[in-house]
């Protein structure tokens, strides 16, 4: 028996009950006990497996979103039926939403986000065409109901963040066969495009207020871009070429960042790379005058592959090492705490944090992938 098979084994010894949702994915409540406990913040923070699937390797991708409160929508997309369904999460146990619009739950590729209260989901869905074309849906969830736009010129987003109800910054990355990179900004009703100059390869984008938004610009020369209100502005990063000592603690050179955060007007994130590439990882913080490189403690070859940020929650950030189980680096008043994955196969990767706002809770996205099947889960840490 490989080690792959003898986790499933131990896994599914775990699980207290299983049902089946929609074309049969096993729907998984949490486990008899916690693994793994960490102390955070005073409290023990527990892993809570709400959900499991098994599928070929990259045919299903999953994207929970809190609701406010302890509920939460999960979108499970399956890419090669080009179909997505929705669940929603009441504090117990997961329910299928049958008023998914046809049109969304077509879905070759879903990205997903919701405001802090979560009262507004904005999703936007890839439907494949012919070849390698595919065209690009936007769609808000508010009041109980989905609006739908289909914007002329959205190309490939990579992400976007949401502000607020009528809020919400897009990043379109760049295509060369396509439209130029650009951030997208949804006011209301009316989407504005604005072309950032010189901008090459747009990557994230993250919200602190609608005066304050940062994006991640991956050109020749990394740097972030500074909405305030009136104007974008470039804000360099540490460790670059163009500096006189750019060499970061552990490395030679900055790593393509994987994940942006904001909490407050002083008080951005930003950390890479999303792969383990041998050397140190970075994380770097904005604290209103300028970048500067956090030294956290982890090893070299770890991946960060997401940071997620919350008032009440603090900053949360996935590492994923070479060797070893993932974990959660954890920063609330003042102080850095690690939680481990619970017992996870030997290749699991935390792909994806959303913390529920006003809350010290997690939603954890775990990939665990096993020759050509992968289980994808989702836990909640609370």
């Amino acid at each position: 028996m490989s080690d792959g098979s003898g986790w499933r084994l131990a896994f599914l010894s775990l699980l207290v009950t299983a049902l089946l949702v929609g074309d049969g994915a096993p729907l998984v409540p949490a486990p008899a006990g916690p693994a793994d406990v960490r102390r955070i913040g005073g409290q023990d923070s527990h892993w809570h497996l709400r959900y499991a699937t098994e599928a070929a390797a990259g045919d299903v991708t999953q994207r929970v979103v809190p609701a406010g409160g302890d509920r939460a929508w999960l979108f499970v997309t399956d890419r090669r039926r080009s179909a997505t369904r929705l669940l929603h999460w009441n504090a117990t146990s997961w329910s299928p939403v049958d008023s998914l619009p046809v049109q969304l739950g077509k879905a070759g590729y879903l990205d997903v986000g919701a405001s802090a209260s979560g009262d507004v989901v904005l999703a936007i869905n890839h439907v494949p065409g012919e070849g390698d074309d595919s065209t690009e849906h936007l769609w808000q969830f508010a009041d109980g109901r989905w609006t739908h736009h289909r914007p002329r010129h959205l190309g490939w987003t990579s992400t976007f963040a949401v502000a607020g109800r009528n809020d919400a910054w897009l990043v379109q990355g760049g295509d060369p066969e396509g439209p130029p990179p650009a951030v997208v900004h949804r006011d209301g009703t009316a989407l504005r495009w604005r072309t950032l100059p010189e901008a090459t390869d747009l990557t994230s984008v993250a919200v602190a207020g609608p005066d304050d938004v940062w994006v991640v610009d991956h050109g020749s020369l990394p740097r972030t871009l500074h909405w305030d209100g009136r104007r974008w502005k470039a804000v360099p990063l540490p460790c670059t070429p163009a500096l006189v000592r750019p060499a970061c603690h552990g490395r030679p050179f900055l790593a393509r960042l994987s994940g942006l955060a904001a909490r407050a007007r002083n008080d951005v994130w930003a950390v890479g790379p999303g792969w383990a590439d041998g050397a140190r990882p970075v994380v770097l913080h904005w604290n209103g005058t300028a970048w500067n490189q956090v030294k956290v403690n982890v090893g070299h070859r770890t991946a960060l592959t997401a940071v997620r940020a919350d008032p009440v929650g603090g900053v949360w950030i996935a590492a994923n090492p070479a060797e070893g189980r993932p974990y959660l680096l954890n920063l609330r008043d003042g102080t850095w705490t690690r939680s481990v994955l619970p017992r996870s196969g030997p290749s699991a990767r935390i792909l994806d944090l959303a913390p529920a706002p006003g809350t010290t809770r997690l939603w954890v996205h775990v990939r665990d992938r096993d020759g050509p099947r992968e289980t994808s889960l989702v836990y909640e840490l609370r």
